[in-house]
């Protein structure tokens, strides 16, 4: 599809010739290295798709771009294994000039960015993510960069950048983060004055809501390439124009910009200020499109390595089972379900666990699975961050404040359940929980399953509970609540681990999932 910009302040002047072009490829949130099936076999996607298209885009104007706006280290099956290397020789094929932080650049810590960035044969832009420790912005990245474009025939100008992301209020990380919008206008105001630059262009990495409000608050930015929300899009609805691709290289934005220099008045035209004219194209990036024979090589050792997780074989699926986000971020998932159960169970030749939790943004792949076989690799695939299972021993009325402080997420406009990430799904226990307002709830039905089923959870009830360690961050934030580890993360296993062991049990190690009212939002 074709969308037209506006031109900024050009007002009714006969036309001109642009001082100068510029094309860019971008993309954003890209976790697989290999095309993947997107349904009825149709194979989508692929960053060897990518490169040639960038050489053609260097071949044919001088003046040109790649811009990646973040979230690549993972989730995946291969980062899980690889930590996030194997997409930097992806990026670095494609020839990517400038990349922004996303918030899975942090879901192996510090140290493994700084294995990435070292790698990178391009910089991090980041003007609003420090580390704790120093004070200092994140190792591997700077805040802006500028760049003299000079072309015979595409003319000459002098464009700044800059990336910021969301705040990830996660401490656990080793980072804070400044406000995207605050930090922002440091940097353009950098740019403008002491770079003099003609054009700037922000890399964010935050949700639409967020891009909005930068989009309309932060002035002087004339192109804003975002990530985050695995959608493509193309706004210009809230001031500066800003656009996103899809997920996973399904498709990719062509951009062609034409800046305008400010003019003076002649005898024929009024005074114009500078001003921009651009076209957006997204492209779906099919297997009908020619591939990089030397990333393709690479991708194929990568592949014989990643082979060695697939020969265990886990057991079954007994039916298709939906991974879609559209499930398990909005309500009860029977995939959910067995992954908690798996939890509920892990330990039990050990300790006494009451209730599970498995959040539906750990929950990955957002696709149907088909029944039949599944592999180990299959099941990292469904959870890749490494997560491992803790068991904590708290009290009834302190889980009831987490789901109050995890659930009210839940709660949309309009009586609409929102996505979130965090959705509880529970084993042990069954929850409705009741909406008021936006952003605004309580749990009103908490009672156990299982022995004790039917039975209300009462707030002085003393609890084990199967957790991941990512989780039991969000649970000490609630509020109020009362924690002793059981089971710590010395001692505990991964997310896959868990789920294969809990699998094999299962008569003829067959996957069965199904809903059975674990879990309900309502509106009052």
């Amino acid at each position: 599809m074709l969308m037209l910009a506006r031109a900024d302040n050009c007002g009714s002047v006969a036309e001109r010739p642009p001082t100068a072009e510029l094309q860019i490829i971008s993309y954003n949130d890209v976790y697989e290295i290999k095309p993947y099936d997107a349904g009825q076999g149709i194979l989508v996607g692929g960053p060897s798709h990518i490169v040639p298209l960038a050489k053609t885009l260097r071949k044919n104007y001088d003046n040109s771009l790649v811009i990646f706006a973040g979230d690549t280290m993972s989730p995946s099956l291969w980062s899980a294994y690889f930590k996030g290397l194997h997409m930097i020789d992806a990026h670095n094929a494609i020839g990517v000039d400038f990349a922004c932080l996303g918030n899975h650049e942090f879901d192996f810590g510090i140290d493994a960015f700084l294995n990435v960035s070292a790698k990178s044969k391009f910089p991090w832009l980041n003007a609003n993510a420090y580390e704790i420790a120093t004070g200092q912005l994140l190792r591997g990245t700077k805040p802006n960069a500028v760049k003299v474009f000079k072309s015979p025939t595409m003319g000459s100008f002098k464009v700044g950048f800059f990336g910021v992301m969301y705040d990830m209020k996660d401490d656990s990380k080793g980072m804070r983060w400044t406000d995207p919008v605050e930090a922002a206008k440091e940097q353009v105001k950098y740019l403008r004055t002491v770079e003099k630059v003609d054009f700037v262009i922000a890399l964010t990495h935050q949700g639409l809501e967020d891009d909005n409000r930068f989009s309309q608050a932060v002035t002087g930015v004339d192109m804003i390439f975002g990530g985050h929300d695995h959608s493509a899009m193309y706004q210009t609805q809230f001031g500066t124009p800003y656009l996103k691709s899809d997920l996973d290289f399904r498709n990719i934005w062509l951009s062609h910009l034409k800046w305008y220099a400010a003019a003076n008045a002649t005898n024929s035209t009024s005074a114009t200020p500078a001003f921009t004219k651009m076209t957006h194209k997204n492209m779906p990036i099919t297997q009908a499109l020619p591939t990089d024979a030397a990333l393709d090589a690479l991708i194929a050792q990568y592949d014989a390595q990643v082979k060695e997780l697939n020969k265990e074989v886990v057991g079954s699926l007994c039916q298709a089972t939906d991974l879609t986000k559209l499930t398990v971020r909005y309500k009860e998932a029977p995939i959910g379900n067995f992954i908690s159960d798996a939890f509920l169970n892990y330990y039990s030749d050990r300790v006494t666990v009451d209730m599970s939790v498995m959040n539906g943004g750990g929950i990955r792949t957002d696709r149907i699975w088909p029944a039949g076989q599944v592999n180990l690799g299959d099941v990292i695939s469904w959870s890749p961050f490494g997560n491992v299972i803790q068991v904590v021993a708290t009290d009834g009325a302190s889980v009831k404040k987490f789901i109050n402080y995890i659930m009210k997420d839940s709660c949309g406009a309009n009586n609409l359940v929102a996505e979130n990430g965090l959705y509880l799904h529970m084993a042990g226990v069954k929850y409705i929980f009741v909406c008021n307002g936006v952003g605004s709830g309580a749990v009103t039905e908490f009672s156990y399953l299982g022995k004790r089923a039917g039975t209300a959870v009462q707030d002085t009830d003393a609890v084990n509970v199967a957790i991941s360690d990512y989780m039991y961050a969000a649970f000490t934030k609630a509020g109020g609540v009362t924690t002793k580890m059981i089971v710590t993360a010395a001692e505990a296993v991964r997310t896959e681990l868990c789920v294969a062991t809990y699998t094999k049990k299962q008569k003829d190690a067959s996957i069965c999932p199904s809903a059975e009212g674990r879990s309900l939002v309502k509106f009052a």
